[in-house]
């Protein structure tokens, strides 16, 4: 489906007549890659530069000649659906869910794509000749609430996404910041107190670090079925009613909305969680002393006001640092924007 979305454009980042290079025939593509949906942004440098949106389901493939080919073919029906070629197309930006090595073009670390450790680039280059700029899903989010989000205004931004996993992304001075191997952010490795590491512990890239152990969606689901399988807590806790009576189906969400009605199981669950990513952010401020974190993800938008609160009461006490906490206001479209807006910021670069 193709419909109009909101204005993403960036009067910072574009020349005197709001377009990229001044070229009013030419468009762009914002694209967000998740492991089952991806969403395309396709922005007209014509008065207004109106932007369009694409969902749709992304085509699972271990092998990326066939990912990019059909990844190509869909943008390019796209672009006939609003009007413009493939050919009018100027750049693509592309978020992924894994790690991008900037220099070698290659894709690591994304459980969704298990490709070689090849460069990319000569492949998307088969479906497509125009300007590319490949990111990490979390830094395109970033990207995005820097350009029209909660961020704007602000140049020293991090952003800390909370979901399945922990991920985040950095803006110092104005720019992406991606580390030496394109992994600045991976805080997942945080070491915030002793939880998870046994005798004899060694990281490991594949693996859940031990900060997202316990801070994650997931980490949080796992302790609370631990927490009921164990006998800990009663079957009366309204965590239980959520889920329906059964330990096995209970989900972090439950958590979270069991917390606000102060369920006392709830409360003793998300204290560890809480407290260790407060300790996380706390180590985050005092490194890059940024203006301003946000918060995103589906576990903090499930509960924003709660989790901010819960979050910002340690942060308090860990940090002589002034920081401002914001939850995210884009939403699932963060990605898109943001890469949208890293394309056109490459191509007025050049």
């Amino acid at each position: 489906m193709t419909e109009s979305v909101k204005n993403v454009s960036n009067n910072d980042q574009t020349n005197q007549n709001g377009t990229v290079g001044g070229d009013l025939s030419c468009w762009i593509a914002g694209i967000d890659i998740g492991g089952t949906k991806t969403l395309m942004l396709l922005s007209s440098q014509q008065a207004g530069n109106e932007v369009h949106e694409r969902i749709l389901p992304t085509l699972a493939s271990d092998q990326p000649d066939e990912f990019f080919r059909w990844l190509f073919t869909e943008l390019e029906i796209f672009c006939r659906e609003v009007g413009c070629s493939l050919d009018q197309l100027k750049g693509a930006g592309l978020g992924f869910p894994g790690v991008i090595l900037q220099e070698e073009g290659i894709l690591r670390n994304a459980p969704a794509f298990q490709w070689p450790e090849l460069d990319i680039r000569p492949v998307i280059a088969k479906y497509y000749s125009g300007n590319i700029m490949l990111d990490n899903d979390v830094n395109m989010a970033a990207m995005g609430e820097y350009d029209q989000g909660v961020a704007q205004g602000h140049q020293h931004c991090v952003m800390v996404t909370v979901g399945t996993g922990i991920g985040s992304a950095l803006i110092l001075n104005g720019q992406l910041y991606s580390g030496q191997n394109g992994a600045a952010g991976e805080i997942g490795h945080f070491i915030a107190g002793d939880e998870g590491l046994y005798t004899g512990y060694v990281a490991d890239a594949d693996s859940f670090g031990v900060f997202e152990q316990v801070t994650s969606g997931t980490g949080i689901t796992e302790q609370a079925r631990r927490y009921f399988a164990a006998g800990k807590g009663s079957s009366l806790s309204l965590i239980m009613s959520l889920a329906g009576g059964e330990a096995e189906q209970i989900e972090a969400r439950h958590v979270f909305k069991a917390a606000e009605s102060g369920d006392l199981a709830a409360l003793e669950i998300l204290e560890l969680p809480m407290r260790y990513m407060a300790r996380g952010l706390a180590n985050i401020t005092a490194l890059l002393n940024p203006s301003i974190i946000v918060i995103g993800g589906g576990v903090a938008a499930s509960n924003p006001s709660y989790y901010l609160n819960e979050v910002r009461t340690r942060l308090q006490r860990y940090t002589v640092l002034p920081t401002l906490l914001a939850v995210a206001e884009l939403g699932n479209k963060a990605g898109a924007i943001g890469a949208l807006a890293a394309i056109k910021s490459s191509l007025t670069r050049t």
